[in-house]
């Protein structure tokens, strides 16, 4: 299996993991979708003056690293996303993990997966100058539905936050708030 350039400058590719490491990656992976596993708390910032994000589904598409760092015990973790478009409005996500020897997410890792969780399918776009956002429906690969909003900053940061089917989140200064509440740790980058 070959990683893009982007992501293979985090990975070495090496022996499989060993027993248990599954386990610990499923828990490493539930515990960023639920804000947990530590790390900066501060909300993401506003770009400070860079280029607009952009309310194209194309600039969501490719490998995204999680910001912040997973310590447990002696290893460390980070979460991989990989979005791959497959129509006008519709993507493929996946997610993995990349684990680290040491505690700190340096040197030499392992990846686990991605593995294909679903299919988002969005309904609208809509930015400003601090905030792109996209609404949609994640439909999991066991055909459960979620309202999701993946959310764009100027800084390159992409954070994903869940909705309620018809959105209760329905404009830019909704989704704001509540995406101050989510630390920048558990969002991605490239």
């Amino acid at each position: 299996m070959s990683f893009p350039f982007r992501l293979s400058r985090f990975v070495r590719f090496s022996s499989p993991l060993r027993p248990g490491m599954a386990l610990i990656a499923i828990t490493t992976l539930a515990l960023g979708a639920c804000g947990g596993g530590g790390g900066d708390s501060d909300p993401p910032d506003d770009g400070g003056g860079k280029e607009p994000p952009s309310a194209s589904i194309n600039v969501l598409e490719g490998d995204w690293v999680q910001k912040g760092c997973v310590k447990a015990g002696a290893q460390s973790f980070k979460k991989i996303l990989r979005a791959r478009i497959t129509a006008p409005n519709t993507l493929d996500y996946y997610e993995g993990v990349l684990t680290f020897g040491g505690n700190e997410c340096a040197g030499p890792s392992q990846v686990a997966g991605p593995t294909k969780l679903g299919v988002v399918t969005f309904a609208r776009s809509e930015a400003n100058q601090a905030l792109a956002a996209h609404w949609g429906e994640l439909r999991t690969v066991t055909g459960t539905r979620f309202g999701a909003i993946w959310t764009l900053r100027p800084t390159n940061l992409l954070c994903l936050l869940g909705d309620g089917i018809p959105t209760s989140q329905p404009s830019l200064s909704s989704v704001a708030p509540s995406l101050a509440t989510i630390p920048a740790d558990n969002c991605f980058t490239r």
